[in-house]
């Protein structure tokens, strides 16, 4: 029998999509936009000057992980515990925009969001989807 192989299209594809998914929402948070974890941040903080440093704080730590990903493919694993630590920050912020956003937020499941079930249900499920990945890609 053969050597098994530790290559997976699968964990490739995810680490791309993933790496160039935190590094566009990286840009975009410090434009002043953002994505989920953005988001998040902007619904549980109400004072401007903080929320404002907590979004480009966390649009660094998405810039820089999505680079370590990307660059990961290339040069190998070099960052070590700094890598898994920003993804775990990521992973936390990740999970309190899902419980936000798809629960309590507008539209959430406790607040209109039983209206378009069909709806909030898949984007339920994308939310999972880069949860998972988060988490494939951490270990």
């Amino acid at each position: 029998m053969g050597k098994a192989s530790n290559f997976s299209l699968g964990r490739l594809l995810l680490q791309i999509a993933v790496g160039v998914m935190l590094t566009v929402a990286g840009i975009w948070a410090l434009q002043g936009g953002g994505d989920e974890g953005i988001a998040a941040i902007k619904y549980l903080i109400d004072a401007r000057n903080v929320e404002s440093i907590l979004c480009i704080v966390f649009g660094i730590i998405e810039l820089i992980a999505g680079v370590f990903l990307i660059l990961e493919l290339f040069i190998g694993d070099k960052f070590g515990s700094l890598g898994k630590i920003l993804m775990l920050i990521i992973m936390i912020v990740w999970i309190v925009a899902i419980v936000l956003i798809d629960f309590f937020g507008n539209g959430g499941l406790f607040h209109n969001g039983t209206h378009n079930f069909l709806k909030w249900l898949y984007n339920f499920a994308c939310h999972l989807i880069v949860l998972g990945a988060l988490i494939v890609l951490q270990n």
